[in-house]
């Protein structure tokens, strides 16, 4: 539950523009998980990347694979903490956090709005996730809390109106139960603590995106996500103030 799994797309020569653009590599495995988890979480180019290899000190190779999207999305993650290193010194950010920043900032993909089991929450894109860390407690917000259990955390937000308003959970939940019988596709839930994300606007109440693990092809709803330890929610009607 609290990896980052990282699917392989082709790469894009002419720079990121719309959903189409990212195309899943036909090796890149699809979710969900049997528990109806969302799988992979992002991806990121796969195909045709120079990589060392073990044939010579200095040998390299052309290669594909979710071998070459994982440990290129790692790299650039990498250096997401260090710069938040940068402006924080002596402080790193929580895996989950990372890990909700990188989600919270991917590139939309796939047919549909919105997450789903080819191409998780999107295509990774490191300059728009350390833009967020460059505009911490401005225009955006990183924060790392401790919510006991059954508590409620609000935090009043005004809309800029400069695009949607997006906010992103993330946590680092506890192992699940492991399964003695009916190993083989079992559905039951792995998720220990649910925690739960909204937007309130008056009256108006915004769920996060969810998935359907029994119509797997079936575009991302609005909803009470239960599975995932990740949960978005994508205001695109807001008004400024």
């Amino acid at each position: 539950k609290n990896i980052l799994t990282v699917g392989a797309v082709e790469p894009i020569e002419s720079g990121y523009s719309r959903k189409e653009d990212v195309i899943l590599g036909d090796f890149s495995s699809w979710g969900p998980t049997d528990d109806g988890r969302i799988k992979p979480d992002i991806v990121a180019d796969g195909i045709d990347l120079i990589s060392p290899i073990a044939t010579a000190d200095n040998a390299y190779a052309n290669l594909s694979g979710t071998s070459m999207s994982s440990p290129s999305a790692a790299g650039s993650i990498l250096l997401l903490q260090e710069y938040y290193n940068k402006l924080h010194p002596g402080v790193f950010m929580r895996a989950s956090t990372l890990k909700g920043l990188v989600i919270h900032t991917a590139s939309e993909a796939g047919s549909d709005l919105g997450p789903d089991y080819q191409h998780g929450w999107g295509l990774k894109k490191k300059k728009k996730a350390a833009a967020v860390i460059t505009s911490n407690n401005t225009k955006q917000l990183i924060q790392e809390n401790i919510l006991n259990n059954g508590g409620v955390f609000s935090l009043p937000v005004i809309a800029s109106g400069e695009g949607d308003l997006t906010a992103t959970i993330s946590w680092t939940d506890p192992k699940g139960a492991v399964e003695t019988t009916n190993i083989l596709n079992n559905p039951a839930l792995k998720l220990v603590h649910d925690l739960d994300i909204r937007i309130k606007k008056g009256a108006t109440i915004y769920q996060p995106w969810i998935l359907n693990p029994a119509s797997p092809s079936s575009a991302a709803q609005k909803g009470d996500n239960f599975r995932d330890n990740v949960e978005k929610v994508e205001v695109t009607d807001v008004i400024p103030g």
